[in-house]
């Protein structure tokens, strides 16, 4: 008897133990077997650039595990809508509080376009739309280049060039907003400074422009974007009819006259063109700052036209 109690005693040991590592495995299964808890968080459905307005449609959700979930972490949109992104946020980023910004960011390294610069030019009333211009609106930039000569040989002419086409302006003087521009008191200010978003393999180019001649801005109509081709304006080019038709072998030479007493340049115009109109011509040409002041004996050179 006492040797079938003893073997009993162990049997039942035998299947307590695998009683309790079967609960113990089974236990285990089940916690392994838990599903992963997921939640839905904010990423950008395409590339924002620092300073956009970020709207619904830039944005798109996508499922990470609550365990990685982070305070920075955005999971609604309406945390992000209407907000303004403070650096630039590339597609299927997850986007954090630290990069948006409530407000707009007035600072002009946010108004610049991708592969664009801010250039400022020192204007006047003259060269600068007697500082009608506003930020926003759009320019062309035209350079007028006086005449080269070398051991007294004509290198280039006297030539006025549009050099860049619809160049939008960023600020005046340092005004960036067009709605909060100085209240215009009817004067033009002597010196004023316009910026210029130009394209960054032109700022070289403007730079030489200003250096060398006289730039100024041409404001465009907010109803045209359209680029056109120039060749250029010379003296001659002045002398053509109102269509603007030529021989292309025109050329342009000079008669050297003495003004008379009596002489204007508009007479003078009529004389040798027909007309008194050209006298701006004539005026520029050899720099008289005052029509009115011609004196006898004074040699002016007046253009004509040749084959």
């Amino acid at each position: 008897m006492k040797g079938i109690a003893k073997k009993l005693i162990i049997v039942s040991f035998i299947l307590s133990i695998m009683a309790t590592a079967s609960v113990y495995y089974y236990l285990n299964s089940l916690k392994n077997n838990k599903k992963e808890e997921m939640v839905n968080i904010i990423a950008a459905q395409v590339s924002i650039p620092k300073g956009t307005v970020i709207q619904k449609d830039m944005l798109k959700e996508v499922e990470i595990s609550k365990d990685a979930l982070l305070d920075s972490f955005i999971t609604d949109y309406s945390h992000i809508v209407g907000k303004f992104a403070k650096e630039n946020i590339v597609k299927d980023e997850i986007i954090i509080k630290e990069k948006l910004q409530s407000e707009n960011i007035n600072e002009l390294s946010f108004q610049i376009d991708e592969n664009k610069r801010a250039v400022s030019m020192n204007v006047t009333g003259d060269t600068g739309v007697s500082y009608l211009i506003k930020p926003g609106d759009y320019v062309d930039v035209i350079v007028f280049l006086q005449e080269k000569r070398e051991a007294n040989k004509l290198i280039r002419p006297e030539i006025a060039k549009m050099i860049l086409q619809n160049v939008k302006v960023l600020a005046v003087d340092r005004n960036l907003s067009r709605e909060n521009s100085p209240k215009d008191d009817g004067k033009v200010p002597t010196n004023f400074f316009v910026t210029l978003e130009v394209p960054a393999n032109d700022v070289e180019k403007l730079v030489l422009a200003g250096d060398i001649g006289v730039v100024k801005l041409a404001l465009r109509s907010v109803k045209d974007d359209k680029i056109i081709n120039t060749n250029g304006t010379i003296d001659s080019d002045l002398l053509k009819g109102s269509s603007g038709t030529s021989s292309t072998n025109t050329k342009t030479k000079y008669i050297y006259y003495k003004v008379k007493k009596g002489d204007t340049l508009r007479n003078i115009s009529r004389a040798f063109y027909g007309v008194p109109d050209n006298y701006a011509l004539l005026k520029e040409i050899n720099k008289i700052k005052d029509e009115n002041i011609i004196v006898p004996g004074m040699v002016i050179k007046i253009p004509v036209a040749f084959e």
